[in-house]
């Protein structure tokens, strides 16, 4: 089985995919890295490439193992009615990670001034809001695929911030019983790119007409997450 923990740059998908991580290693299923014809140039399982070969390969590559793969990859060039066989026949797990637009926004312009202070290449280009609206919008496309397929829905502010809520959700869908402070004692000790770690900056760090602009930007995908009902995708 390979577990596929999918999420919009900067939604907290990173924090999701190790958990599912911990909670397989927990659990005995040790997260060797895969070859690198099919993780290429990567420490971790992340997969940015998307197609039914690769899909493909990822499942024989699982042995009958159980395998996260992180992944912000759009589905292009996807069959999506093989997806949902392979779900429906447990080789396939999905776990799709969302939050609220204007956090994602605010992260990712966090991230471009650090990327412009050092050496990382992500988000260098992210200087205003516009271009971090810009860049989001290409994102929430590709999300709205993964958001149809049968997943596992986790929303950042109910997972992030809730000592129980991800660790038990994810571990129950990939059907392993852990403790959730084992996994979160683990989640301290690993790279999970953690920003500030503060729930509803918005409200402190952007103002009335930025958020005006986001707004009118993304108003389905806002309400959706606000009232953490992903059912329209389906």
């Amino acid at each position: 089985m390979i577990i596929i923990s999918y999420g919009i740059t900067k939604s907290g998908s990173t924090l999701a995919f190790e958990m599912a991580k911990a909670a397989l290693e927990l659990a005995g299923h040790p997260q060797d890295l895969l070859a690198d014809d099919l993780v290429p140039g990567y420490d971790i399982n992340v997969v940015m490439a998307w197609s039914d070969e690769a899909l493909l390969r990822l499942i024989d590559a699982a042995e009958g193992r159980r395998v996260a793969i992180k992944t912000h990859g759009a589905l292009w060039g996807v069959n999506l009615d093989l997806v949902r066989e392979k779900i429906a026949s447990g080789d396939v797990k999905v776990h799709v990670v969302y939050r609220d637009p204007r956090e994602m926004l605010i992260s990712m312009l966090d991230h471009g001034v650090r990327a412009r202070a050092g050496t990382d290449v992500a988000f260098r280009d992210t200087w205003t809001l516009d271009d971090a609206i810009r860049r989001l919008g290409v994102q929430i496309y590709w999300f709205t695929h993964w958001a149809s397929l049968p997943a596992l829905r986790l929303r950042y502010q109910d997972f992030a911030f809730d000592p129980t809520f991800g660790p038990r959700a994810i571990a129950d869908d990939i059907g392993v019983d852990v403790d959730p402070a084992r996994i979160w004692e683990i989640m301290n000790t690993r790279f999970t790119q953690k920003n500030e770690a503060v729930p509803d900056r918005y409200k402190t760090d952007l103002w009335p007409d930025e958020l005006e602009r986001i707004e009118k930007a993304f108003p389905l995908f806002l309400e959706l997450v606000q009232g953490n009902d992903l059912g329209w995708f389906s």
